[in-house]
């Protein structure tokens, strides 16, 4: 039934290709219009959300909403000015003018730093405003309520930017007027500035830059790999409109989502490069794939082998029209199976909490229906319209033979003899190649055992020479005493009563002190407001989401408490997150039972599909383990520009763990579907895989390598996420590729008949 309709799909489609392609590139247009000019308003990257991560409903979480509904909602600008001396009257002079002038400014709430106190730097409440080394100084500039860095939406929206704008405007200058009025004492004088307006534009630019510059290099890159493994420029440039059409087509789709309220669909800065990277690899893998089988039909239909020359192309041509319907009921059947095998691990992302991966499992999911979508729809158009043309040898093949001449063939005949030999070692020694690929990659797969999940700041996704980095580098090296408490507790009692809880807390292993608890003044939102105390616990260790931060808060929470006790701080959050992620595992069940489901119903056999499954799994593990010793250990910080934060920050985990388990299950379902479909007319088990292998292999390892050009094209981009993402999958793809090549070969040669087990209830698989 699958094949009856993909077929009228193809038929369909074939005789109407202009209408299909001016809906795509309708569609495509106004998307990419919108997602780039954001139509007279904020673009996509503009719209995106720079949030911290969160585990909605967990203990940090709770004590976050606390503390935002008790704290004012003042927002700050920073300054850190360097190279002056401090103490210099003439510095004191210029500083006390310029803080005066900024505390003018209407809308400023107050000033903060030494030059505003009695006696200047030598006022003892001066020493945390003074670095350690006494070579500078830090300036707050504190807004006034609901004067926030242009967060909200309207008319106070817009004065909040201004206010801020010229706020920044004013510290910004400071270095250069030090350096002009105080003479001596700031000839060296530098800054540096910084607020969460400003730290979100370096984000949302890095961004940008990351999307952007993976287009713009793998593009190119994929259209070249397109043109070698087809043979010929037309060939490439269909599938590869196709890949511009999804690529358009998904970032306007992230655009509308963009408007969804943030509690429903949080489109982070980093799900625009994800989803043009996965939107532009898939489209482009599964049209080699379907590319490549309409040649094959069409050379088969025209009773022509592929060097002879056509007459002409003829568009509603009647062979032309059977070629684009047979190849839509057979290889855009089993791409289609494919990809909704990784549309269901996508789609397994939006169970697990909103705040974690919800937006980047919304976007995914996205990438991966569109991709699907320009396969069966717009990819059979453009083979219509492309007509008879591509049953002939590519400009590319006409190149080679003729200017190469004898010395390719004489190359490639001295190359047929080593692949002659690796394939009969493969064949005599199946058993030893099998357990070779399972060594690797359960090697890879036994690293990730040591995965951190990362509660990772935007701050930290930023490059290593980021200005707004180095701020807070700064800060923590020259202003200790400005580094706050690890972990806040909340307590729903009176500081008095929860002094006990305080000095217990004190006395855990791992804590160095905690502050005195405080109240913290009404709170919550509906009903009487519940008074609150804060404490903060300080664990000494330089790293706030460190192993011993994290036992010390399961430590806080383990002890017992006549009252409500809320535990935040990012070690807290990052324990919440990895537990939100662990308490997924029915919906990896459920994709892996929907994954088999689909190799079932591609293969007839239960235990391809098993071992689809288990191949999917293998990829994975190899791409997290992978991703453990580049990132988490730091291999590759050092030639890829980042630095190791120690762990993998969820969203890219949980982003990763879908893509590679969907690409690895849905690029063994490819290959394994021709030699199903060959089982169904009646060739022999063994001779079907012989030619089923080899009928299919070269496409389907073609769209793997397509995978890993385009990802590995993301790499040039700067940011921490994007760079996990695209280097973990471009792995998952070299082990789709070593599971393919060596190891799916040997295990169906190996099983014979066994492969094609299936239970007795179920009907054989028709294909034709």
């Amino acid at each position: 039934m699958l094949t009856s309709l993909f077929d009228a799909l193809g038929r369909a489609v074939a005789r109407r290709p202009l209408t299909t392609v001016a809906v795509w590139f309708v569609l495509a247009s106004a998307g990419l219009l919108a997602a780039t000019t954001g139509v007279g308003g904020p673009d996509l990257l503009d719209r995106a959300g720079v949030a911290a991560p969160s585990a909605p409903g967990s203990d940090s979480a709770a004590a976050d909403a606390v503390l935002d509904a008790a704290a004012p909602h003042d927002s700050s600008v920073s300054l850190v000015v360097r190279g002056v001396d401090p103490a210099d009257p003439a510095v004191a002079t210029a500083m006390s003018a310029l803080s005066a002038g900024i505390a003018d400014l209407d809308g400023v709430a107050t000033v903060v730093n030494p030059y505003v106190l009695d006696g200047g730097p030598a006022n003892p409440a001066a020493r945390d405003l003074v670095s350690a080394d006494d070579d500078g100084f830090v300036t707050y500039v504190l807004l006034k309520e609901d004067q926030h860095d242009g967060a909200a939406d309207g008319a106070g929206a817009a004065d909040d930017t201004v206010l801020h704008d010229a706020v920044v405007q004013r510290l910004e200058a400071v270095p250069a007027a030090l350096r002009r009025d105080a003479g001596a004492g700031a000839a060296a004088a530098s800054g540096l500035v910084t607020s969460s307006g400003l730290v979100g534009d370096a984000v949302r630019a890095q961004a940008r830059d990351d999307l952007w510059t993976g287009v713009l290099v793998a593009l190119p890159a994929a259209f070249v790999v397109a043109a070698l493994a087809l043979g010929g420029l037309l060939a490439a440039a269909v599938p590869f409109a196709a890949a511009l059409a999804a690529l358009g087509t998904g970032l306007g789709a992230l655009y509308l989502l963009s408007y969804l309220p943030s509690q429903a669909v949080g489109v982070d800065v980093s799900v625009p490069a994800v989803v043009a990277m996965l939107t532009t690899a898939v489209t482009l893998g599964n049209g080699l794939f379907l590319t490549a089988r309409f040649r094959e039909e069409l050379v088969a239909l025209s009773g022509l082998a592929a060097e002879a020359p056509l007459l002409r192309r003829r568009r509603r041509d009647g062979v032309v029209v059977e070629a684009v319907a047979r190849a839509t009921a057979t290889a855009g059947r089993a791409v289609t199976l494919s990809a909704l095998a990784l549309v269901a691990a996508t789609a397994g992302l939006l169970v697990l909490s909103p705040g974690v991966v919800l937006g980047a499992g919304t976007g995914t999911l996205v990438a991966a229906v569109l991709a699907l979508l320009a396969t069966v729809t717009l990819l059979p158009a453009l083979l219509a319209l492309t007509g008879r043309r591509l049953a002939r040898r590519g400009t590319l093949g006409q190149v080679t033979t003729s200017v190469l001449g004898q010395r390719y063939r004489a190359a490639r005949a001295r190359a047929a003899h080593p692949r002659r030999v690796v394939a009969r070692f493969v064949r005599r020694r199946r058993w030893i190649v099998a357990a070779g690929c399972l060594v690797v990659l359960l090697g890879l797969a036994a690293l990730a055992l040591a995965l951190q999940v990362r509660a990772t700041s935007a701050l930290e996704l930023l490059p290593d020479d980021a200005e707004q980095r180095r701020f807070v580098e700064v800060l923590a090296v020259s202003y200790p005493a400005s580094e706050g408490a690890e972990l806040t507790v909340l307590a729903r009692a009176a500081p008095a009563d929860v002094g006990p809880l305080a000095a217990e807390i004190a006395g855990l292993d791992g804590v160095s002190r905690t502050d005195e608890p405080r109240a913290l003044g009404p709170a919550g939102g509906s009903g009487t407001p519940t008074a609150y105390s804060v404490a903060g616990v300080h664990t000494g260790s330089a790293d706030a989401t460190s192993r011993q931060a994290q036992d010390v808060v399961h430590a806080v929470r383990g002890l017992e408490a006549p009252y409500e006790v809320l535990v935040t701080g990012r070690a807290a959050t990052q324990a919440d997150l990895a537990g939100t992620l662990a308490r997924g595992w029915p919906a990896a069940v459920a994709v892996a039972a929907v994954t088999a489901l689909l190799v079932l119903l591609a293969t007839g056999s239960a235990t391809v599909a098993a071992a689809a499954v288990v191949s999917g799994g293998l990829t994975l593990g190899a791409a997290l383990g992978a991703l453990v010793v580049a990132f988490q250990w730091g291999a590759l910080t050092l030639p890829l520009r980042v630095t190791s934060v120690g762990g993998i920050e969820a969203n890219v985990l949980a982003t990763v763990t879908a893509l590679a388990f969907g690409l690895g299950c849905g690029h063994t379902l490819l290959v394994t579907s021709r030699v199903a479909e060959l089982r169904a007319a009646g060739t022999p088990d063994a001779e079907a895989v012989r030619r089923g292998l080899h009928r299919s292999g070269r496409s389907v390892l073609a769209a793997v390598l397509m995978v890993v050009v385009v990802c590995a094209a993301f790499l040039a981009g700067g940011g921490l996420a994007i760079k996990e993402t695209g280097f973990a999958v471009a792995v998952a793809a070299l082990a789709d590729l070593l599971v393919l090549a060596l190891l799916w070969p040997t295990a169906l040669a190996v099983l014979g008949r066994r492969a094609w087990w299936r239970p007795r209830a179920q009907r054989p698989a028709r294909l034709s």
